[in-house]
């Protein structure tokens, strides 16, 4: 697929990391914010804590944005808006607009919606870059307080200790958000 995740595709490793030695496993790697999930919440929270000096990590097991960027809200949405303008040239006349015959090529429509989604993934990797937020793909589960294994897509693995996570939504010493300080409550 076009839009495909795995490193080959993107031109390397997506996280900078080296998953190749001997033992294949990673020294010791130490975040303050590990984030499962690179969807809407986890992406911005993590380009906000990186960019705010927070060494932060997010674990992606597939979908570079999430499921909406990807396979689901803006792929759907811009296949249901050629069908719209499917609709609105057949129905044309109807609005004083004289066309011809109208036909749907649906290979066309869908190229133009793997180019928005290999567009968006673009524009993501960069936002990950731009901001300092490592971007680890894998599958990521808690083998232990506060630490994470991470079983890496290209068939690696990073083990305990290598992710260890600090943040204070694992328990550790708070550090206050001016963003979240910020935002009052509405009970």
């Amino acid at each position: 697929m076009p839009w495909e995740t795995s490193a080959d595709a993107w031109g390397g490793k997506l996280d900078g990391h080296n998953s190749d030695k001997e033992d294949g496993m990673s020294q010791p790697e130490h975040f303050e914010i590990v984030i499962l999930g690179s969807g809407q919440g986890g992406k911005l929270l993590a380009w906000h804590m990186a960019q705010s000096g927070r060494r932060t990590a997010v674990v992606e097991r597939r979908w570079i944005g999430g499921s909406c960027p990807n396979i689901a809200c803006m792929p759907s949405k811009n296949e249901i808006w050629s069908a719209r303008v499917t609709y609105l040239a057949r129905h044309a006349a109807q609005f004083g607009t004289v066309t011809g015959p109208v036909a749907t090529d649906m290979a066309k429509v869908r190229q133009r919606k793997r180019d928005m989604v290999n567009r968006e993934v673009a524009l993501h990797l960069e936002n990950y870059k731009a901001s300092g937020a490592e971007l680890i793909m894998g599958t990521g589960r808690f083998v232990a307080p506060k630490t994470l294994e991470v079983r890496l897509n290209d068939g690696g693995t990073r083990v305990p200790p290598s992710l260890r996570c600090t943040s204070s939504a694992f328990g550790a010493k708070k550090r206050p958000s001016p963003i979240i300080n910020s935002v009052p409550l509405a009970l």
